[in-house]
């Protein structure tokens, strides 16, 4: 059975680097979403949501989503990805990034 016949199953075991997922520890037992940013085509869409969402909480973690887009963005006009985004809005989306 194909992922595009499954919708949202628990495909990953996540474990923090830091050790707070282990057993009694704050993040023991919580739900992750990964995005698989090297060939997932909505994952780019995805984390422009979240550099939006996050900016005034957290401008260091959008600063770095932003850096990350930009570079991805890049990749995708480069490799002809049109997908899910047209390359004109990767472009003015870039535009907006680089000022």
């Amino acid at each position: 059975m194909g992922d595009k016949t499954r919708g949202l199953y628990g495909k990953f075991d996540i474990k923090r680097t830091d050790g707070k997922s282990e057993p009694g520890q704050k993040h023991d037992g919580c739900d992750y979403f990964v995005l698989d940013l090297t060939h997932d085509p909505f994952a780019f869409q995805a984390l422009m949501a979240y550099a939006v969402a996050c900016d005034k909480e957290y401008p260091l973690l959008a600063a770095d989503l932003r850096e990350k887009l930009r570079v991805m963005g890049i990749k995708r006009l480069q490799q002809g990805v049109g997908d899910v985004l047209s390359r004109e809005n990767v472009d003015k989306f870039l535009k907006g990034l680089l000022g």
